[in-house]
């Protein structure tokens, strides 16, 4: 990967390589997200993706998710533009895409993949399965904050 290729290079020039490398792997784009028609911001629940691992917040079916889960939201350099708003705040695509830097917990500053749970900045010990909740029971799951 080229040096500091989130700060040089436009999103729209990534290698699939640098693309996956900015994934700061919180797990927040896989939370179960509600949304009022007349509200465009969704409101973060704390109900994850029956694919998300919860201890590692990585997709277990990554290569097959479209396949397995149609809803999945997958980002790519050509859509990201039009589902910002369904992602975090703190997302490294969205950071990235908007100019701004990375946070020191990001693995490719700290160097260490694990800084991102560390520091609390993941859904590792928040995130519950979506096979576990009901479906009519996910607005009870609704998060204050999802930043």
């Amino acid at each position: 990967m080229r040096k500091d290729f989130w700060k040089r290079i436009p999103i729209t020039k990534l290698t699939d390589e640098e693309w996956e490398a900015i994934c700061d792997g919180c797990g927040k784009c896989c939370l179960v997200k509600l949304q009022e028609k007349k509200i465009s911001t969704p409101s973060y629940t704390s109900v994850a993706c029956e694919f998300l691992n919860t201890k590692s917040c990585r997709c277990k079916v990554y290569s097959s998710r479209k396949e397995k889960k149609s809803d999945c939201l997958k980002l790519s350099p050509k859509n990201l533009n039009n589902i910002k708003n369904w992602l975090p705040s703190t997302c490294a695509y969205r950071l990235v895409s908007e100019k701004k830097d990375l946070p020191n917990w990001h693995h490719l500053i700290s160097k260490d993949f694990n800084r991102v749970h560390l520091t609390n900045n993941s859904v590792q010990k928040l995130a519950i399965s979506e096979l576990l909740v009901d479906e009519e029971d996910f607005e009870n799951f609704i998060l204050d904050q999802c930043t």
